[in-house]
């Protein structure tokens, strides 16, 4: 298990210069720190547009694999944060990265929504997300039969997922062990308005798992280092420069602890202040939300 043995320093007028000359590019999750559901975090955007004034480099990461790269552009474009294509990156993309880097050739059994879907659609596989539903019951489940020249399951969030999908990918992966089991993420909430959540695709990941008795083969969202890789070999950063800023510790700061980058914690999303001492790594920082970047720096 990670350990890390500094204290972690809240940002302030003091310490908010030294804290943005020690760093030259940021890592910002999404949901839960720029935005919440549909509602942007105050002061995001001019964070954003003052760090580039600063001469940062800015990158976009999500756990979230339901929409493709091009809708989070827009939807960062939406709250008036400056934006490109490049700087985007989702747990969907790195499927597509790994899959093409593996070379799979074979048919894939996805569970997600439109953004996997699209952002997998370029490799030209065969997927498989439809299959002849039966009547409900144990007697009736029991004889969906997959097809059992897929070589890859993959789960990701689905706002639509059903037993019988569970079915379908238990099948798989139970009755052949060099099925691959790929999972997006292992978020298992999803943070929405009023500080409320739902059920994320970890949930999903978690019951296949426990059912098979199979940990996936590889996954690609934080806090795994997939994507913290490709972001850093892409854009050329240097690890001990880059901060990643996050809302959930789990995933956004293990990921950058794991990553030996620097860590910036917002109180803006899943995790809250009084949860800290629970964990045995902690940010490097923390702060009340991610417009105090840009609100500190304005009263020097």
């Amino acid at each position: 298990m990670e350990k890390t043995t500094h204290v972690t320093s809240e940002l302030n007028i003091n310490n908010i210069k030294s804290f943005l000359e020690d760093i030259e590019s940021f890592i910002f999750d999404c949901d839960g720190v720029l935005w919440r559901a549909d509602e942007a975090v105050e002061n995001a955007a001019q964070t954003i547009a003052f760090l580039r004034e600063q001469g940062k480099k800015v990158i976009f990461l999500t756990n979230n694999s339901t929409k493709t790269r091009n809708d989070f552009l827009h939807k960062i474009k939406s709250f008036g944060i400056d934006c490109n294509i490049d700087e985007v990156f989702s747990s969907s993309y790195g499927a597509q990265v790994y899959l093409s880097k593996i070379n799979f050739q074979q048919k894939l059994f996805m569970i997600g929504e439109k953004g996997l879907e699209e952002e997998l659609r370029p490799l030209g596989l065969e997927i498989i997300k439809n299959f002849e539903k039966t009547n409900d019951g144990i007697d009736n489940v029991q004889h969906i039969e997959p097809d059992h020249s897929i070589g890859a399951v993959i789960i990701g969030m689905d706002t639509s997922y059903t037993y019988q999908k569970g079915v379908y990918a238990h099948k798989l992966l139970a009755e052949n062990p060099n099925i691959l089991f790929i999972a997006t993420n292992t978020d298992p909430s999803y943070p929405v308005k009023n500080g409320k959540s739902l059920p994320g695709a970890g949930s999903i990941v978690t019951m296949i798992a426990t059912s098979t008795g199979r940990k996936p083969n590889a996954i690609m969202g934080k806090p795994e280092q997939l994507l913290l890789d490709l972001i850093l070999e892409s854009h050329s950063l240097n690890r001990a420069k880059t901060c990643v800023v996050g809302d959930r510790m789990d995933t956004d700061i293990l990921f950058g602890v794991r990553g030996n980058t620097k860590t910036l914690l917002v109180y803006t999303g899943v995790t809250k202040k009084e949860e800290l001492p629970s964990f045995e790594y902690q940010p490097q920082y923390d702060t009340r939300t991610i417009g105090d970047l840009f609100t500190l720096f304005q009263k020097l």
